[in-house]
């Protein structure tokens, strides 16, 4: 008797996307699990065990012979134990269906680092261990020396033992261990901090909160948008939904948008929670992503809070998925499979029975498109939880003349440097945002006036002055700007324009005496990152300037001033999402002052002040902008209109890249038949060229989902005659897609 099993080899590669027979003589192997196998030239590879071994009644060569097959055998199991149930592979396989992508690419983002189905996940931590000495149960029936027995004595009084390394008389511990009176047992070393508890243990929902937590717990849809103005209270409503389903002894998951929010929402729910809590971001070391994996695999912890990947955590009779600023692109993943969390989390709600809530003060147009036509369970939360609910806004008009002092800055007005210095002198806090890090984008040649540019992808490079280097934000290419010579040969440079350092050098210089701080993907490191946020809740700074991640749910009471600059960047942007984008970021921006005691003031820089996109965002109307919104799509034909699925064809080669896009467009158009799908393109994207690779973008719409993803079936077939180009397929893309 043996066992033949279907394994999935860890290479993502088209023609390795299928499951491959092995057999085995181990009936503890099961679905879910890593094997080692050998496969091609390689004598040992790591696999992944599709479904459970089939038991087949024969001798192997018997097997064989009957069936004229040669089987390989399984060299050996890597896990003692299914790394994924049989529900998370299901979604795995609906998710390879849907994106149209490898299921091997799949399964890598459900495992933490060490235990990926890839030869290269065997070398990485699975968690550290320290030796311990401790003392056995053998009785001692002979003298010892004086050394031996007072080492003995020291640990017989220590239950958990000593450590090893800790123990200085190295003889006596190899006496007691050859004599079989001590052990050595290997402990593991926890990389998990403790968690500081700031916010309340318990606390009552207000009037308002209490009608929308009923809302939702009575609602028989199970998706449920929760739309909340800033600063109403979202989270204490998530707290006692999380708290009802943990009483009822089911998990719950908690997404929030950016890993800077981690530390200060982590905080609020441990001092709830305690340590059923688990921490799941791509911050954390391996180790420690290894340690809450198991703690969650365990049941250990039934809430877990992590950005977009802790959507696949295995959390055992999940009842619960909150989705908090449901509105952040940050839950588009943005390299293949180019997954959706919101979209995974309603797949993982078909095989669990859980509910969703998804919450934004600014929901997505596709969400309430939804919510108002019923599909979504619409809860309204209209009261801010702040007693002060003041706010004045006021849009700076940029274009006017007097409203910049050059000697002062470029870009701040100097109405903004006026409430600044009142605010300081109050002893208040400001928040500065422009939605660009780096010093400058632009470095300007002074003899031929050429922009520097990054050789890989032929676009401008950001200039970052604290560390005097030239960057490319696209492929990371870095040089140092002393070393760089423009092709004029020229040295001599001029920076253009302003990002995050600039903005807080200006201040700075304006505010000698006053603590700027500044936030940005720049900044790394995430205990670097929690230090700052710490530092400016806590009041140790005045001013904190940073990019769109101080836009998402902070919550600052002593910040009265909330300033952004240059807030018509994002409706440049060539895609179908810019003003949406727009629209959220200075609504979100908006709701960050005045969540205290205090009057809050807000200072709008643009150069379209009567931009409808920014005038509804700085009053934070969203029913008139959704309206507007939805007009101009359907007009347009975009989402929640239609579906859009972008397939990208890149290659080293232009000519190649072209022709393969040009082939793939009337492969396309050959098998869609009377399939309700509009194909355009091939087209060049806004960024034609990166990292060394072509690109080119061919663009779906259609109505039916089903009929997308039966259509690009073929493209297997495609990418096994085009092995020079690589195909990527983005279903909907967000705004750098488009």
């Amino acid at each position: 008797m043996f066992y033949l099993v279907k394994v999935l080899i860890g290479r993502a590669v088209a023609s390795l996307d299928r499951p491959f027979d092995y057999y085995t003589l181990d009936s503890t192997i099961r679905q879910g699990m890593r094997v080692l196998v050998s496969f091609g030239h390689s004598s040992k590879t790591v696999g992944f065990v599709l479904v459970d071994p089939t038991p087949i009644e024969q001798d192997i060569e018997e097997y064989q012979k009957e069936n004229n097959r040669k089987l390989a055998q399984i060299l050996e199991k890597v896990d003692q134990n299914p790394l994924l149930s049989s529900s998370l592979l299901e979604l795995a396989k609906k998710m390879a269906r849907f994106y149209s992508t490898d299921l091997i690419r799949v399964l890598d983002c459900f495992l933490p680092p060490s235990l990926k189905p890839k030869d290269s996940a065997l070398e990485k931590s699975q968690g550290r261990f320290v030796d311990y000495v401790k003392r056995t149960a053998e009785d001692i029936k002979e003298a010892l020396g004086r050394n031996e027995e007072k080492l003995l004595e020291e640990i017989e009084r220590l239950p958990e033992g000593k450590k090893r390394s800790q123990i200085t008389a190295r003889k006596a511990l190899s006496t007691l261990l050859e004599k079989g009176y001590l052990e050595v047992v290997q402990v593991p070393v926890s990389h998990i901090p403790e968690l500081v508890a700031r916010g309340l243990s318990d606390f009552s929902l207000t009037e308002s909160q209490t009608k929308c937590y009923q809302e939702i717990l009575s609602s028989d849809k199970n998706v449920i948008l929760l739309q909340g103005v800033t600063g109403s209270g979202k989270t204490e409503i998530y707290m006692k939904l999380a708290k009802k389903e943990l009483e009822e002894g089911k998990g719950v998951l908690i997404l929030i948008p950016e890993i800077a929010l981690t530390d200060q929402t982590s905080s609020r729910f441990y001092a709830f929670f305690k340590d059923t809590i688990a921490i799941l971001n791509s911050s954390l070391s391996d180790s420690r992503r290894y340690e809450e994996y198991q703690r969650i695999a365990s049941g250990e912890c039934k809430i877990v809070l992590g950005t977009r990947s802790a959507i696949f955590a295995p959390v055992s009779n999940l009842g619960l998925i909150i989705i908090d600023e449901e509105h952040s692109p940050s839950y588009k993943q943005d390299k293949a499979p180019y997954y959706d969390a919101i979209t995974v989390a309603k797949m993982r709600l078909e095989q669990e029975h859980a509910k969703l809530v998804l919450g934004s003060a600014t929901p997505r147009i596709i969400d309430k498109a939804r919510a108002v036509k019923g599909v979504y369970q619409d809860v309204l939360l209209t009261t801010r939880y702040a007693k002060n609910q003041e706010r004045e806004i006021k849009l700076i008009d940029m274009n006017e003349s007097g409203v910049l002092k050059p000697e002062k800055s470029a870009l701040i007005s100097t109405e903004l440097f006026s409430e600044i210095e009142k605010t300081i002198s109050r002893k208040e806090q400001a928040m500065v945002l422009i939605n660009r890090r780096g010093y400058a984008p632009m470095f300007l040649c002074r003899s031929c006036h050429k922009t520097a540019v990054c050789p890989n992808c032929n676009i401008p490079l950001n200039y970052h002055k604290r560390e005097n280097e030239l960057r490319c934000h696209h492929c990371g290419y870095k040089i140092h700007a002393g070393d760089y010579v423009c092709s004029c040969g020229g040295k001599d440079f001029l920076s253009l324009g302003y990002g995050t350092e600039r903005i807080y050098e200006d201040l700075m210089a304006f505010f000698p005496t006053a603590k700027v701080l500044r936030l940005d993907s720049d900044i790394t490191g995430n205990e670097r990152r929690h230090q700052i946020l710490e530092d400016f809740s806590l009041g140790e700074a005045d001013v904190l300037v940073g990019t769109q991640v101080i836009a998402k749910g902070h919550d600052f009471p002593n910040v009265t001033l909330a300033a952004m600059l240059d807030a018509d960047s994002s409706l440049r942007i060539p895609s179908y999402l810019a003003n949406e984008e727009c629209f959220d970021l200075i609504s979100q921006f908006v709701g960050r002052a005045g969540r205290g005691e205090k009057k809050g003031r807000v200072l709008i820089q643009t150069y379209c002040p009567k931009n409808e996109v920014i005038s509804l965002a700085a009053k934070q109307d969203y029913e008139n902008f959704f309206a507007k919104e939805m007009e101009e799509r359907r007009l347009s034909q975009y989402p929640p209109y239609v579906f859009l699925t972008l397939l990208v064809v890149k290659g080293m080669d232009q000519g190649e890249t072209e022709e393969a896009s040009a082939r793939l467009r009337d492969m396309l158009l050959e098998e869609v038949g009377k399939r309700r799908i509009n194909i355009y393109g091939p087209s060049s994207p806004y960024i034609p060229y990166i990292n060394g690779r072509y690109y080119r973008n061919i663009l779906l719409k259609y109505k039916s989902q089903d009929e997308c993803i039966e259509l690009l079936s073929c493209l297997k077939t495609f990418r096994l005659a085009n092995r020079n180009v690589e195909v990527l397929v983005d279903v909907d893309p967000g705004t750098e897609g488009i």
